[in-house]
């Protein structure tokens, strides 16, 4: 890359290479709209991992219909990545807890080896409002219970 002055050429650096990757203007991808469940319950322990290509955030949720949402219900596999990762982790969801969660939905299609197919519901948050906390207990004395 050639510098001039404070505007940058780089028109070096493309001579140079072989192989030029065409821009993607004009391409219309296609985009799930944002949805937004209002009344999720965490089913599973929240997961959070720092990675070196970006943070991730993981747990299943149950959408249960209410007066705003009638039509949803099930269960899906709720993701974040990058800033809504950390976003997601700051929300502080356990099992139990109740939240409105927004974002884009997919649906994976997997099939099983008896011929048969199931259906995986995918949403990727955008944003996480708390509704209600389960009532907190230490983590210990949750395994005890759970043991019990």
């Amino acid at each position: 890359m050639l510098s001039h002055g404070s505007t940058f050429c780089h028109t070096a650096a493309v001579e140079q290479s072989k192989f030029v990757q065409p821009a993607l203007e004009g391409i219309e991808l296609e985009q799930s709209p944002e949805i937004e469940f209002g009344n999720c319950i965490v089913t599973t322990a929240v997961k959070f991992r720092k990675l070196v290509r970006g943070n991730e955030w993981h747990c299943t949720i149950q959408a249960v219909p209410d007066l705003l949402h009638p039509e949803q219900e099930g269960m899906f596999e709720a993701h974040a990545y990058q800033g809504y990762a950390v976003m997601a982790k700051d929300a502080r969801l356990r099992p139990g807890d109740r939240a409105v969660m927004r974002g884009t939905m997919q649906e994976q299609t997997i099939a099983l080896e008896n011929g048969a197919t199931t259906s995986i519901n995918h949403l990727y948050v955008t944003a996480i409002e708390v509704i209600t906390r389960s009532k907190r207990t230490s983590i210990t004395a949750y395994e005890k219970e759970q043991t019990k």
